[in-house]
């Protein structure tokens, strides 16, 4: 699922305040973007999947050696609704 440009300023508003500065594990490099899709997250268990909303991560990109963060959007509390800034500086 493609993430919409409110959502996308949303979670760069959640990252600002979440993660102000983080390297990337892997190269150390410092600049990231965030994905154009959200990941689906399937059920462990077939049965359970009409139980259970699956669940969407964002995701964190390095821009240096392709390293990817997921983060639940559930834990994101303005992601269906209020308006964010637009700009990213991480």
């Amino acid at each position: 699922m493609r993430i919409t440009e409110q959502q996308r300023a949303v979670f760069q508003d959640w990252l600002r305040q979440k993660v102000e500065h983080h390297s990337c594990p892997l190269c150390q490099s410092n600049h990231w973007t965030i994905g154009d899709e959200l990941m689906m997250i399937p059920a462990d268990d077939p049965l359970d999947e009409a139980a259970a909303p699956t669940p969407a991560m964002a995701q964190v990109i390095c821009e240096n050696c392709g390293h990817v963060h997921l983060f639940d959007v559930r834990r994101i509390a303005a992601w269906h609704g209020e308006d964010a800034p637009r700009s990213l500086y991480m």
